[in-house]
């Protein structure tokens, strides 16, 4: 692979001084001043060119790749704390990876600062409809009668579609309150699919110390214990990197 045609894949960042131990193939840290990229030298034209936009929709392509770019950060951040960059960050050459971290050393290392060894973890409430509908009416499964008036079975099916939205505000506003107790930042992501039939309807990230880490766990465990008869799951997942409290350091890995 000559240097005209490759690139350097920027995996994550951590603070320099660390020993980072590294396990996949063809990884290598580099030191540039008081921050530790870590990278590997890859085919510019297997994330450039024409062809990139399809490879990029291509699952048997991307999926390896995005296993490979998650262990790589993940294998960093039980050594160092560690600012993943996106999937297919590149850079033409090391002077421009240099001038890239110059430019945002500043954001860079003030993420480090307040980082210290947090890390994230993920929250998601778990929506079972039908179960949560009949307990916030008051009805048990099946309890419904067939004879009950048309007009009566619409409104009383409004009103428990109304007080179930107003429960779900409600709880899910106390449920990230609590949590928040044990974090230092929050963030509200997108739901983005349904799991088990369940429905997806809160996605949150938390920014928890590692000394607050027992504490904010079982605060999710009482929550759920709290609601899943009412058929709404908090189900916890982490610890990963701070992908959700990442600073945006411009048109990053433009070359």
């Amino acid at each position: 692979m000559t240097v005209e045609h490759s690139a350097y894949y920027l995996f994550c960042l951590a603070p320099a001084g660390h020993a980072l131990q590294l396990k996949e193939t063809g990884v290598f840290a580099r030191d540039c001043q008081d921050i530790t990229a870590v990278l590997s030298q890859v085919p510019r034209e297997e994330f450039c060119g024409a062809d990139a936009g399809a490879r990029f929709e291509d699952l048997l392509w991307l999926a390896p790749r995005a296993c490979r770019h998650e262990a790589v950060v993940e294998d960093v951040m039980q050594q160092a704390p560690v600012l993943p960059a996106r999937f297919a960050t590149l850079f033409t050459s090391l002077d421009s990876l240099q001038g890239f971290l110059t430019e945002y050393h500043e954001a860079i290392t003030g993420f480090f600062a307040d980082l210290g060894r947090q890390r994230e973890w993920a929250v998601k409430g778990l929506l079972d409809r039908n179960l949560a509908t009949q307990q916030t009416a008051g009805l048990a499964p099946g309890s419904a009668s067939p004879g009950r008036d048309y007009l009566q079975q619409k409104r009383s099916a409004g009103n428990a579609r109304e007080g179930l939205s107003r429960w779900l505000r409600a709880t899910c506003q106390q449920a990230a309150g609590e949590l928040q107790l044990h974090a230092s930042a929050f963030r509200e992501r997108k739901p983005l699919q349904a799991a088990e039939g369940a429905e997806v309807i809160v996605n949150w990230a938390f920014l928890v110390p590692g000394g607050a880490e027992p504490d904010f766990r079982q605060a999710v465990g009482t929550l759920d214990a709290q609601h899943r008869l009412r058929g709404l799951s908090f189900v916890l997942s982490g610890p990963w990197p701070p992908y959700s409290f990442a600073p945006t350091l411009g048109s990053e890995g433009a070359p």
